[in-house]
């Protein structure tokens, strides 16, 4: 039973009736009960009684902190108590009150012993501007946005922009990543990064997340009615959601209603929401990989655990966090090049964000980085914008049937100083060349020869046996429409597709 009656005052010495700022009185052993608490503090917290604010933080003044703040309070406010002989002051962290609305405070108190209630912690709270840590957000901007979510939902104020994924074996726009927008007609566009952390932490994220996933589904389907080439879409979901929703139910029945193939979807999920392994996390990434879901494993590289996560699940691709791209040094490039390998010899496909440059796209491909997505290829726009940049750039859309046959080819390609090249070989004998390595240039361009010469010799009608003293050779594979043949050295692989273009 929760004692829901606010403690007399004459129980604790040297405390005013009607103190000015927020202040509240708690056991000082765990698990930290609620003693006291006045008019100020209820009016912060948005409760309209003392037993409405008990309620709210269950009795438990560490409760007054949001979770993802709370550990690291409590651990603070402890090392202080020590050294600092019983008292601690600017411990900072947000709050979430009765009415959901975000506010940022700056705790400080010190220990008291007490003749009805032993060691008890007199607590003061000041509200701050300024969160802490993470990024400045107007808290009348906070308390509207978690205020408007349902609204902007209702009245597409929050807009689906896809931004492109290209093939780096080819140019094509091989997948698109869905991003929430919202432009709002009151105060304009919020940036991701206001609206987002804030949904995060009033646990409201997955009535995003859910929303966009249904926007999604509705584009496919649409598309799909009308005769339209699709591609995969990615879209993100947060670690909250796994705590808020059924995310396997969620994705497969919002899927089913619009009758979209599953391989056309593609699930995002941060280092951060699988760091913990979580149980109910891991059951359901196993289940949704386990349907025909892919699983992309986002931000890889930014987290402190990537490499217990690559341990302890399975997934499909991982995406170089941006950051490896933005400083674009000798080490990381190294960086980038050893987790690319490593991602091959595991069998996962990877993807690189942030290419803003030719010189980041070059690189990538002559590293055998599978995809790319940057600003480089196409910012994230509406749909009809992203299309049309597309076209503009002369790049066709990958046929959903070669994706595997390329994602297998980009595991072929592996960094070595031999001449190593890969070929695409069509059904009616065309060849081109996929992948050319820096010595294979060198080779051919010391004998007196390009690529091009290459190609055009094997494109004749009658190939020529040899050319110069290096011989190149090429053969289908066990499928019989195409295949595309590596020559690294005296190592042959190969990897083949059963369908045409």
């Amino acid at each position: 039973m929760m004692d829901y009656e606010r403690k007399d005052l004459s129980g604790f010495p040297g405390i005013a009736e009607n103190l000015p700022c927020c202040f509240f009185i708690a056991r000082a052993e765990k698990p930290y009960e609620l003693l006291y608490a006045n008019d100020e503090m209820m009016r912060v917290y948005d409760c309209r009684s003392y037993e409405e604010l008990y309620r709210h933080i269950e009795g438990k003044a560490p409760n007054f902190i949001a979770l993802d703040d709370r550990a690291r309070v409590e651990q603070e406010v402890s090392h202080a108590l020590l050294e600092r002989h019983g008292r601690f002051s600017h411990i900072q962290g947000h709050l979430f009150t009765r009415t959901s609305r975000i506010r940022y405070a700056d705790f400080a108190g010190h220990l008291v012993h007490t003749q009805a209630y032993g060691n008890v912690l007199y607590c003061t709270l000041q509200e701050i501007d300024v969160p802490q840590p993470g990024q400045v957000i107007d808290r009348d901007i906070r308390d509207y946005i978690v205020g408007h979510l349902q609204e902007a939902i209702d009245n597409h104020w929050i807009q689906v922009y896809y931004q492109p994924v290209i093939r780096t074996l080819t140019g094509e726009l091989c997948g698109m990543e869905a991003l929430a927008r919202w432009v709002d007609p009151q105060i304009g566009f919020l940036s991701p990064a206001s609206f987002i952390p804030v949904l995060e932490q009033v646990r409201l994220i997955h009535q995003l997340d859910a929303y966009v996933l249904e926007e999604v589904c509705h584009m496919l389907r649409q598309r799909l009615n009308h005769d339209l080439p699709i591609t995969p879409v990615s879209f993100n979901l947060s670690r909250y959601d796994f705590d808020m929703v059924d995310v396997f139910h969620l994705v497969e029945k919002t899927r089913a209603a619009y009758q979209i193939p599953r391989d056309a979807l593609h699930v995002e999920i941060t280092e951060s929401a699988l760091a913990e392994n979580d149980d109910a996390v891991h059951q359901a990434v196993d289940r949704l990989r386990n349907e025909g879901y892919e699983i992309w494993l986002d931000d890889f590289g930014s987290g402190y655990s990537s490499l217990n996560i690559l341990k302890d699940y399975t997934v499909d691709l991982i995406k170089l966090d941006m950051g490896f791209l933005r400083s674009f040094t000798e080490k990381s490039r190294d960086i980038i090049c050893s987790v690319i390998d490593m991602a091959k010899e595991l069998g996962i496909k990877t993807l690189a964000e942030g290419v803003e440059t030719q010189e980041h796209a070059e690189f990538l491909a002559s590293i055998g980085c599978g995809r790319q997505q940057g600003y480089l290829y196409g910012k994230p726009q509406p749909l009809v914008g992203t299309l049309a940049h597309i076209e503009a750039d002369a790049r066709r859309t990958e046929p959903r049937k070669w994706c595997h046959y390329y994602d297998t080819a980009s595991m072929a390609i592996r960094q070595t100083d031999r001449t190593s090249a890969l070929f695409d070989l069509h059904k009616d004998g065309y060849l081109h060349f996929l992948y050319v390595n820096k010595p294979y240039r060198q080779q051919l361009h010391a004998l007196g020869y390009s690529c091009q010469d290459v190609e055009d010799m094997f494109n004749r009608p009658t190939l020529p046996t040899r050319f110069g003293s290096s011989s190149t050779s090429h053969a289908r594979a066990a499928g019989p429409n195409r295949s595309a043949t590596s020559r690294t050295g005296t190592t042959s692989t190969s990897a083949c597709a059963s369908s045409v273009r």
